[in-house]
């Protein structure tokens, strides 16, 4: 096997032998570095996805090291995420019915569902499903999941009991059940948000989620913060994972298998656009294909030692870029020492209050209610704004999973009213220059007398080949004078289908009764096949078929055949 081909399997083969002293010591200090971010929030996520926080540090381990074996970012940082880990609760506590040994079970085998469908995408070259959600329904989407994270840890920063139902009915429960608030939970919540906060603005290389964790189980002890009913995170089951696949029933399996496809949709959009933006930054590239499989392996890899879906995160891709990181031997580096936590440190952690916990999570999802994009969206008056707010709303009311589901049936609305109401134009020629234009745009452009120029501006088949002719039909209506001809030009239109030649067909023999003459201009090599296998060209006349816009008129305008 070539060296070329062994790196595209296996790409840390390809940047490791370049390595400096430099560059090793420069990525093990921002590994360190982001070690100290993904501790506390692989916690956090853990929470979110309502498994013990062992199991987020276990998903950090994993998917990190297996990532910068098979990736081809080298920035990334696969780790749990925000959206991986609410997703993940969503799809897992229905199946579990309340069965908290069922749930960790479910979680782990979610993982390897996931990652085997990123694998089987990356074998089958899919890295262009990261564009299969519009980018205003995924702000919309990830704004709404941000706000549901936040509010559902309302409870841990206030001390109050856990409400249940969507957004609304949690934020109704927050409110009517501020009188059970315990203060001591709300002022610890309320200083580790803004500890953070102020780190992030004066000091932002370091990791201020680590200074709250550690200045939290310090508070413990020094306030009495468990003598005034502030709730801890307790024991945590300490040591290395060890390999073992799930045991998951046929049933269940077809249930975690469907909703992990929607939880890769998503986790394949945020991914490929963190590796995207930070190798646009280094002015390298990144394989989508790969980068799927990548994903794959660090996901089973993760659910064999018993952990959680991983992605690739932003924030924590921002904060290895931030700390310097140039190879994926920060992520190394970070994985040994998440691995070092759960060998020897996690005892020290037991008596981490709740509220920090939700601290940590609160700030970590605060920059995903994205409400600059939304602004901007409104000033572009495109109606991106209102499928944001749709989106957004509709994970608000409908929960998380349902809400991507209504997600993509919106992307899906957008993409068939798209393609199936093309825009079209007609043509007239441009005074001085010969070109044909759109008079629309170009009001001076003069119309060919007793000529329709007519210009699909968009693909031609099935879905909007009706919505043609019935548009073709008004204009004839509404021309100044009697048409003796129309042209159609196909340049906008590289290909059509058999509903698209039956239309053209029906649309001749309409013409030819009222005596007007349908001809065709820039007609692509597909489209044009298709006439001469279907016996189209010859009843149309292969002379009515011009290779440009112009030649077609000059033939009408000498009296010719067009």
């Amino acid at each position: 096997m070539s060296r070329r081909a062994i790196s595209q399997f296996l790409p840390i083969s390809d940047w490791l032998p370049d390595c400096t002293p430099k560059t090793i010591r420069g990525d093990v200090i921002a590994g360190i570095a982001l070690a100290g971010l993904l501790v506390p929030e692989g916690m956090a996520y853990a929470g979110i996805a309502g498994v013990p926080p062992q199991m987020g540090l276990y998903a950090a381990m994993a998917g990190m090291f297996t990532y910068a074996l098979f990736g081809t970012s080298r920035q990334l940082a696969v780790t749990p995420t925000s959206s991986s880990a609410a997703m993940l609760a969503a799809l897992v506590a229905p199946i579990a019915v309340g069965d908290s040994t069922r749930y960790v079970v479910l979680a782990s085998g979610a993982a390897i569902a996931v990652g085997v469908i990123f694998l089987v995408g990356g074998l089958l070259k899919l890295g262009a499903v990261s564009e299969f959600i519009s980018k205003p329904v995924l702000k919309g989407f990830v704004f709404g999941l941000a706000l549901t994270i936040m509010v559902k840890q309302a409870h841990k920063l206030t001390g109050i009991s856990a409400g249940q139902g969507n957004f609304f009915h949690l934020v109704w429960h927050v409110i009517t059940s501020l009188n059970e608030a315990n203060l001591w939970a709300c002022a610890v919540g309320a200083i580790a948000i803004a500890v953070m906060v102020l780190l992030g603005a004066f000091a932002p290389r370091v990791p201020s989620a680590l200074v709250v964790l550690v200045l939290g189980v310090l508070s413990v002890s020094w306030f009495g913060l468990q003598q005034h009913e502030v709730e801890v995170v307790g024991t945590i089951q300490a040591g290395m994972p060890s390999v073992s696949l799930p045991r998951i029933g046929e049933d269940q399996l077809t249930d975690v298998f469907v909703g992990a496809i929607g939880i890769v949709l998503v986790l394949t959009a945020e991914s490929l656009a963190a590796g995207r933006t930070f190798a646009a930054k280094h002015k390298s590239e990144i394989n989508p294909n790969q980068e799927l499989c990548a994903m794959g392996a660090a996901n089973i890899a993760s659910g064999l030692l018993g952990g959680i879906i991983v992605g690739g995160g932003m924030s924590g891709t921002a904060a290895n870029d931030s700390s310097g990181a140039r190879t994926q031997l920060s992520t190394i580096t970070s994985s040994i020492f998440v691995g070092l936590t759960l060998a020897y440190l996690l005892p020290l952690i037991r008596n981490l209050p709740e509220a920090v916990l939700g601290a940590i999570v609160v700030h970590a999802v605060a920059h995903l209610a994205d409400v600059g994009t939304l602004k901007y969206y409104a000033k572009l008056r495109s109606g991106s704004f209102w499928v944001a707010l749709v989106a957004l709303f509709g994970v608000l009311q409908m929960g998380i999973l349902r809400g991507l589901i209504f997600a993509v049936g919106i992307t899906l609305v957008i993409v068939m009213r798209k393609v199936s109401a093309p825009q079209d134009s007609v043509l007239g020629r441009l005074a001085g220059s010969g070109n044909f234009v759109d008079v629309d745009r170009h009001p001076g452009a003069e119309q060919i007398p007793y000529l329709l120029i007519f210009r699909p501006n968009g693909m031609l088949f099935f879905a909007n080949a009706n919505r043609i002719r019935n548009r073709l039909r008004e204009l004839m209506r509404s021309a100044d004078v009697p048409l003796r001809a129309v042209l159609m030009n196909l340049e906008a239109s590289p290909e059509i289908d058999v509903t698209s030649l039956e239309m053209l067909e029906q649309l001749r023999d309409e013409l030819e009764e009222s005596g007007v003459a349908l001809y065709f201009a820039r007609v692509a090599d597909r489209a044009r096949n298709l006439f001469d296998r279907s016996g189209f060209t010859e009843r149309v006349g292969a002379n009515q078929i011009f290779p440009g816009v112009d030649s077609a008129v000059n033939a009408f305008l000498k009296g010719g055949e067009v």
